[in-house]
């Protein structure tokens, strides 16, 4: 399985749940994925990392290149369409900032698992990256749900 994470559950694992200084086999883990090449993201989520944790934007700077893809010409048609479908996924003081329809988008071309820690709104009006992926049938884990499914035992 090939996962496409979003900011948040980046955010969540580096702030909230997993921190490097108590979970560091966490972090090995989770370059393992990076070196099999098994856990990509859009460019987008790199530049909100930087802009909502200067210290895990600065652990991610030296994986930028095997982490996070530039956006092609397919998968920016595809966040086209997941806009077009779904255009209150991003909300109107986001705009120009989030990456929630690239991660759909790439998830979408490649056939990726998201793994965000947005939850369900279950209302086409407030969607978040669980409904949206619902909808096209894209594949959509927590993190904790990541971590079952690779079977770690971190700690």
């Amino acid at each position: 399985m090939i996962y496409c994470i979003d900011t948040s559950s980046l955010i969540a694992a580096w702030h909230e749940r997993y921190p490097i200084e108590n979970f560091p086999k966490f972090w090995d883990r989770v370059d393992g994925l990076i070196e099999e090449k098994r856990i990509v993201s859009p460019i987008d989520v790199f530049l909100e990392t930087r802009k909502r944790s200067a210290e895990l934007h600065g652990w991610l700077k030296s994986r930028k290149a095997d982490v996070f893809l530039e956006m092609n010409d397919a998968v920016q048609n595809e966040a086209a369409n997941v806009l077009m479908r779904f255009p209150r996924l991003v909300g109107e003081k986001k705009l120009n900032t989030s990456a929630d329809p690239f991660v759909i988008a790439l998830a979408l071309v490649l056939e990726l698992t998201v793994v965000t820690e947005e939850k369900p709104t279950g209302n086409d009006r407030i969607p978040h990256i669980p409904d949206v992926c619902a909808a096209f049938g894209v594949e959509c884990k927590s993190l904790i749900e990541m971590i079952r499914t690779e079977k770690w035992v971190v700690g």
